[in-house]
């Protein structure tokens, strides 16, 4: 009887110990907010390689896409391995992700939208 309490308490322990930290991000993890930006930054950059660095036919898309990768991560201060883990993380917890996703796509929206109303019509 003695031992099935220390067995308990210890299923508890395991147990508790194993689901600390579910679902939270760890301080090494990108925030959303500027996760987002990451994100947002990197769709331009290949954007960027497809529209106009393939137009080069000695470019390999890849190298050149990376490069772009790696200056956005640099302007954005991160080391490419907190990226890569962040992105792992939000890949792993959907609900996040699409905040991200969403997030990003309201940025380029505002940013598309500012554009145009800035610029004046060319008459022709």
């Amino acid at each position: 009887m003695k031992y099935q309490h220390y067995i308990q308490a210890g299923f508890i322990i395991l147990f508790v110990w194993s689901c600390s930290g579910t679902g939270q991000p760890s301080n090494r993890v990108i925030g959303k907010d500027r996760m987002a930006n990451i994100l947002y930054d990197i769709a331009l950059a290949e954007a960027f390689v497809e529209t106009y660095q393939l137009k080069d036919s000695s470019l390999n898309k890849d190298s050149a896409l990376q490069k772009e990768i790696d200056l956005v991560l640099k302007y954005h201060g991160v080391e490419p391995l907190r990226f890569s883990k962040s992105y792992q993380f939000y890949q792993q917890h959907p609900n996040d992700f699409k905040i991200l996703i969403d997030t990003a796509n309201a940025r380029a929206i505002r940013n598309r939208e500012n554009s145009y109303s800035r610029r004046k019509p060319n008459p022709s």
